[in-house]
């Protein structure tokens, strides 16, 4: 695999429950895999990871996450919502950060609700670093930390719930790898400088792309932001530069939309593989400018957020968990599961993916 422009940034890489079946534990400690059905179709078991609890007590809890702009923070917030209601405990705040980047915001939120006599926060970081003299002050006041969506630097955080952003990389590059004969020319669009999240993915799609014959890798540089204009006018720039590109990677499902876009206006037949569903993304699955996109299950991730978190206060047992590699404390990785356009008629948005479009977290302030 041969890559051009600029070299990526260097960053730091930095009792189990045993209710859970046998199947469910080794797909987590693989750290998120993809299974199949005889028929070759991925098979959707993530359901199994669910197991709701009633509260001992009616806790208080504080929520921070990086923003609203997406369905998969809109998701990850109403799944802990959701699941507060079921589990007899309050959410107090569901804050945002605004953008990735914003940390002193986010940090002066974290402030606000350590005055709220809150129980537990359930943090999604806007950046690794940044945290650790904060999460290590709210747990010297008894408040437990839990990150979820993205992972961050503090080792005093109780625990994570997100995805294996290794194997998510891996799988985009598998499946362009399988797409197409090579030689194979991929623009990439790896997300913002600064966070983790997107750093650890494209390091996966390295991996896959080193793994397939011929693909190579062009683009590559960290900036920007997540929003659907920055996708949009990278990958403006890219397609010009780079004309006979069969795919572009997008970190993410606004990148995505706007590679996608921009793809389409340009009349080029460049297609785009990405991860987290939305609206939009549905729709250029539909109209095949985006070839394959990444269920990032926000509702569920936050309903198994905030489900542990009531196990942690309760002192019970957590759900299986990796060990605390590449972040500092254990994390619950939820499975990889690839949508394309031929699943669309079978495969539910609104159970993992979409929250219901008239709810807003501006309601829990």
């Amino acid at each position: 695999m041969a890559a051009q422009e600029e070299p990526r940034p260097a960053f730091a890489r930095t009792a189990i429950g045993i209710w859970m079946v046998a199947l469910v534990v080794a797909m987590i400690l693989a750290g998120a895999s993809i299974r199949a059905s005889g028929a070759g179709e991925p098979v959707d078991d993530r359901d199994a990871l669910l197991h709701p609890v009633k509260a001992q007590r009616p806790y208080r809890i504080g929520v921070s996450l990086v923003h609203f702009v997406d369905d998969y923070w809109k998701g990850v917030a109403f799944g802990i919502s959701d699941e507060a209601g079921r589990s007899g405990v309050k959410i107090v705040r569901i804050l945002s950060a605004g953008a990735y980047g914003n940390v002193e915001q986010q940090l002066d939120q974290l402030d606000q609700l350590a005055t709220l006599q809150v129980d537990a926060v359930i943090l999604g970081a806007a950046n690794y670093d940044g945290y650790s003299r904060q999460s290590a002050h709210l747990t010297r006041r008894g408040i437990k930390v839990v990150a979820v969506g993205v992972p961050v630097n503090a080792d005093t955080v109780s625990f994570g719930v997100t995805m294996n952003e290794e194997a998510i990389g891996k799988a985009m590059a598998a499946y362009m790898c399988k797409a197409e004969s090579s030689p194979l020319q991929v623009i990439t669009i790896p997300g913002p400088s600064g966070s983790t999240w997107n750093k650890l993915r494209f390091d996966g799609m390295e991996a896959g792309a080193h793994s397939c014959s011929g693909m190579t890798l062009v683009g590559n540089v960290f900036k920007g932001n997540t929003l659907i204009e920055d996708g949009e006018a990278q990958a403006s720039d890219l397609l010009i530069k780079y004309p006979q590109a069969e795919f572009i990677y997008a970190a993410a499902a606004n990148l995505g939309t706007g590679a996608a876009i921009a793809a389409r206006r340009m009349n080029r037949s460049t297609r785009v593989v990405t991860a987290t569903i939305t609206s939009k993304s549905l729709d250029l699955l539909r109209s095949g400018n985006i070839a394959m996109v990444i269920s990032e299950p926000g509702i569920l991730i936050g309903r198994l957020a905030l489900e542990n978190t009531v196990r942690l206060l309760d002192h019970q047992p957590l759900a299986p968990m990796v060990a605390k590699k590449p972040v500092p404390y254990p994390q619950l990785l939820v499975p990889l599961y690839p949508v394309t356009a031929d699943q669309l008629n079978v495969y539910d948005v609104t159970k993992y993916d979409r929250p219901p479009p008239q709810w807003s977290p501006s309601a829990i302030q």
